[in-house]
């Protein structure tokens, strides 16, 4: 009798426990609404957005993915309000988010992007609903768009081309967003046509740019991942993963992708070679770094 009470005490267990863990969501993420820009002595309503927001990211689950707690994807999101009015918000954001390395407390920067002039509307007391099957706002859109790409991104480390299925759903969103919004930052023309969630998409679902994805898969797994437990192998892999970029650079210039990729990296890699043994390697290194990321060079000459 007392066989059977552990026994199905154990299958209770175990079934809460495999509940928790398959539904557990995918981010753990930080949400900052800066509204000091614009003239409002009322703040319930941008910290009301800020706490909404912040549920709304770390209480989705956004694939079927089993994820362990400190599996969770650390992320940011910052909003800087640039205009309040009625309900309806212009905004700045930053979004951030980290991958750990192997075998050590570090936790490496993989995806920056800033996408300005944001629109959307929220009112206070309002919840912020989201479907896979239909438009419901600008707002949810934003923010599930983002959500699918930092897991994307993460995945696309471990794993070639692992984030495909995030990116496509994120092209869902843009694709029933630009159909049914009345804001023209789903377009391709958003910011000048370039840096935007439109330019993002296409590049992370095109073949055109499997190259890059490739680049920030082998940068992280057989780069940072291995450094230490083989320092030197891991450079090697590290520089041998850039060189790729020349070759990139001939038919696709200073791609979004790129950008993004050195928006992230320009610090740790720097730190990376910075009082580099070599001197002979070193001056390939910086040859390199400034051929295929000349907006950093100030930062490469100073290795």
């Amino acid at each position: 009798m007392l066989q059977k009470i552990f026994y199905w005490k154990y299958l209770i267990f175990s079934a809460i426990l495999l509940s928790h863990l398959n539904f557990s969501q995918e981010l753990n993420c930080k949400v900052t609404v800066n509204y000091s820009l614009v003239n409002q002595t009322e703040s319930s309503v941008f910290n009301e957005l800020e706490k909404n927001i912040n549920v709304f990211l770390n209480e989705n689950k956004w694939t079927n993915d089993s994820y362990l707690e400190f599996e969770k994807i650390n992320c940011s999101f910052l909003l800087t309000i640039i205009d309040y009015s009625d309900s309806s918000f212009r905004a700045n954001i930053e979004i951030n988010s980290f991958r750990p390395v192997h075998n050590s407390n570090y936790n490496t920067k993989n995806f920056l992007f800033k996408d300005n002039g944001v629109n959307f509307n929220y009112n206070i007391n309002q919840s912020i609903i989201f479907s896979e099957t239909r438009y419901e706002s600008d707002l949810s859109s934003l923010l599930a768009f983002y959500s699918l790409i930092i897991i994307g991104y993460d995945k696309d480390t471990f794993s070639k081309n692992a984030g495909i299925n995030q990116y496509n759903l994120a092209k869902k969103i843009l694709d029933y967003s630009s159909s049914f919004s009345n804001s023209q930052m789903w377009s391709p023309s958003h910011n000048g046509g370039r840096i935007n969630k439109f330019w993002l998409i296409d590049n992370l679902t095109s073949t055109n740019y499997q190259s890059i994805k490739e680049v920030n898969y082998n940068y992280h797994l057989n780069g940072l991942d291995l450094l230490v437990s083989d320092n030197i192998k891991a450079k090697t892999n590290i520089i041998d993963a850039l060189l790729n970029f020349e070759k990139i650079n001939r038919f696709r210039p200073n791609s979004l992708l790129q950008q993004i990729f050195f928006q992230s990296k320009n610090d740790e890699i720097f730190n990376l070679f910075l009082n580099h043994q070599n001197k002979t390697e070193i001056e390939e290194i910086k040859n390199l770094l400034k051929s295929i990321a000349p907006f950093y060079s100030n930062n490469w000459s100073k290795l």
